[in-house]
């Protein structure tokens, strides 16, 4: 009884893995080129009306990322399966895809971000990004009259 258990509970874990993976990455190859040397946070918009497409090589989408990190293109992917190609001696940190739709589910635009650099530069700006104290203050002891 316990070794059927133990092998439903392999099944079963093994099983949430496949599923889990799969989701990922669906879409289209897309193709992120470091370049030698960068170092910082990486920003692809997506959906963005007056830019340009994005270019291919074969049936993947190709970006080449500029010194400031920020791309806008006219291309929306949706799961893209993305391959880094990195120039540099940083890693890829905080990888995150959304995808912006209206209320009826109609995609209008999407955000690839990460960070390229070492784990102590990405933990420091991740530590900038979640200073919302610096917005909202709350005064105590202070009254309208």
């Amino acid at each position: 009884m316990i070794w059927r258990f133990t092998a439903f509970s392999i099944l079963l874990g093994l099983l949430t893995v496949a599923v889990a993976c799969s989701k990922r990455g669906s879409g289209p190859p897309l193709v992120v080129e470091i370049p030698s040397g960068f170092s910082g946070n990486c920003v692809l918009d997506m959906g963005v009306h007056e830019a340009a497409p994005l270019p291919k090589d074969g049936d993947a989408y190709v970006i080449v990322v500029p010194r400031d990190g920020k791309v806008q293109t006219s291309t929306l992917l949706e799961k893209p399966r993305v391959t880094f190609k990195n120039g540099g001696d940083g890693q890829i940190w905080g990888f995150s895809q959304r995808v912006f739709t209206t209320g009826d589910g109609i995609s209008i635009g999407g955000k690839i971000e990460f960070f390229v650099g070492t784990q102590k530069d990405f933990e420091a700006e991740q530590k900038k990004k979640n200073k919302s104290d610096r917005f909202f203050k709350v005064e105590v002891g202070v009254s309208g009259a």
